[in-house]
């Protein structure tokens, strides 16, 4: 919206042959402007930097592409976008980050992974953001019990959750919507001139019923459909507070959760490329032409 395309940024490309070729004898000492390069041309957008979790990571999307334990792939939005505007991308997005990992070392410090906002400089343009659903429990451990990963019996775990953690919840999602301003102001003050866009959430479950690729209730898909809501209203409340844009996935998801004939989310078992629970290639590329359409 605001034109700021010359302000995004993701990691440059790499060659893929870095021997010098043949030389003919009589060029020897000169320099043929005309002849082609074996190294591909450095971006000429902007600096991109990607933060976020599994959602943004896309684990089993593409190929592998960074630390190993992030399961980040180079089919997800960031790449994506990072391609279509020729951006200089950091993408700094990690399977099991939350909001603290903006700001500490993710994970265990043998992990060797810098907090998520060291990416951000005065020189980035574009900032994404998209992380919360691990934090505190909100809603990653919840989903996981809900769907049966835990080895019991789900609505033994999932709808106790229901009943005796309304208020645990209301003022989880809260937080993580403060969380969210915070961490918006936390990124302009690294980078004052750049875009900020957060990226909600998409619809893992329909609102009602289930299906053969989701072994739940039709209780717990009606609690986890709920939960999944009021994550992806925090993050709009905190963008919305903070004055940046938001990219509404959970509106933009809607007849695509896992149970759907169109499917940008898998199941328990994937049935394409994706991680149980977590976005197929459709959803990464929706994301994608939304922050086009912001970006561009």
């Amino acid at each position: 919206m605001t034109g700021l395309v010359a302000l995004v940024a993701m990691a440059g490309c790499s060659s893929s042959d870095g021997s010098p070729g043949v030389v003919p004898a009589e060029s020897v000492g000169t320099t043929d402007p005309a002849a082609p390069s074996s190294e591909p041309a450095p971006p000429s957008g902007p600096r991109y930097v990607a933060l976020g979790d599994s959602f943004t990571a896309a684990p089993g999307v593409g190929e592998a592409s960074g630390p190993a334990d992030c399961l980040r792939t180079d089919g997800n939005y960031p790449h994506l976008l990072a391609e279509r505007l020729d951006l200089d991308l950091v993408d700094v997005s990690c399977v099991g980050a939350t909001s603290a990992d903006l700001r500490a070392v993710q994970g265990s410090p043998d992990r060797g992974l810098p907090p998520q906002l060291d990416a951000i400089d005065a020189r980035t343009g574009l900032v994404t953001l998209s992380i919360g659903a691990n934090d505190d429990g909100l809603f990653g451990s919840l989903v996981r019990s809900c769907a049966g990963f835990a080895g019991i019996a789900t609505d033994q775990l999932c709808l106790a959750q229901g009943r005796f953690a309304e208020d645990r919840l209301v003022r989880g999602f809260d937080a993580l919507a403060v969380q969210t301003e915070r961490s918006v102001a936390a990124i302009r003050k690294r980078a004052p001139k750049a875009q900020v866009i957060v990226v909600g959430y998409p619809q893992l479950v329909p609102a009602a019923g289930t299906c053969d690729r989701l072994p739940m209730s039709r209780a717990e898909v009606v609690f986890v459909h709920d939960v999944n809501r009021r994550l992806a209203d925090a993050l709009r409340r905190g963008a919305v507070t903070a004055g940046v844009e938001y990219v509404d996935m959970w509106a933009a998801s809607e007849g695509h959760d896992a149970c759907a004939a169109d499917p940008w989310v898998a199941g328990v078992q994937p049935e394409e490329p994706g991680a149980p629970l977590h976005p197929y290639a459709a959803h990464q590329v929706a994301v994608a032409d939304a922050l086009e359409t912001l970006v561009g």
